[in-house]
């Protein structure tokens, strides 16, 4: 009796033994919900870089401006504090699934809708999710778009594309402080330099430039227009938005 009481116990001590080291003979597989958080940790970290800090946290349009590869059907059935995303017709819907409370955060992407984002665009790009590696490579991917900002003679760059505003040549934006029939527009006269070269090159508010491989857009001009305020050349700053090319 005491041999088999002393075998089981150093069974049971294996046991215990192999479950509390279970991770070290494992494969480099990781737990489903810490990969979740990684991605969400890693999507929330690089989206404040690129878009800035939301008030209320990233939603799907705020998602889908800050990486240029995430499409909307990547948002089907993808939770949020208050609901779910759905999906039709390449349209995203919001489907309040809380009654109660109603807050402004409620199409905000959840802790959970952020593991389902994950699934589905590693179903869609048919890659693998299974480590932080992989989370990274399928980042990668939909990590396509980088907002850059310079002043006049200053160059901002990114994915091989820089930009150098030099010359404002219209500023006819409707001030702040005034309603007007037309929104008006910025142009402004600047240089282009990617693979092919430096061109000299005019840039619209939201009018799209493409290259060899990306897309090269002015976004936003800072600082708001005012009737009772002039602008000085030196006090703008230009808001670029440098995408690279489908292929």
């Amino acid at each position: 009796m005491t041999k088999l009481i002393g075998g089981l116990g150093v069974v049971i001590l294996l046991l215990v033994g192999f479950y509390a080291f279970g991770g070290s003979f494992s494969s480099t597989e990781q737990r489903p919900d810490a990969i979740s958080e990684y991605f969400q940790d890693q999507m929330t970290t690089l989206g404040v870089t690129d878009i800035g800090q939301p008030i209320e946290g990233f939603d799907a349009d705020l998602l889908l401006s800050a990486f240029g590869g995430l499409k909307a059907s990547d948002f089907d059935n993808v939770e949020t504090l208050e609901g779910r995303y759905e999906v039709t017709n390449n349209n995203i819907a919001f489907i309040r699934t809380q009654e109660q409370p109603i807050s402004s955060a409620e199409r905000t992407v959840s802790s959970d809708g952020y593991g389902t984002l994950l699934g589905n665009l590693s179903t869609r790009l048919a890659m693998p999710r299974e480590t932080e590696t992989d989370v990274d490579a399928i980042i990668t991917k939909i990590d396509i778009s980088e907002y850059v900002s310079a002043g006049i003679n200053e160059a901002a760059a990114a994915f091989g594309v820089t930009v150098t505003p030099i010359e404002i040549l219209e500023d006819s934006r409707c001030p702040i402080d005034v309603q007007c029939i037309q929104a008006g527009t910025v142009r402004v006269r600047g240089t282009l330099e990617s693979g092919l070269g430096t061109a000299n090159q005019e840039f619209e508010l939201n009018k799209t430039i493409t290259t060899e491989s990306e897309e090269v857009t002015l976004m936003r001009v800072d600082p708001f227009a005012e009737s009772t305020k002039e602008i000085q050349e030196g006090d703008y700053v230009f808001v670029f938005k440098i995408e690279k090319r489908s292929i």
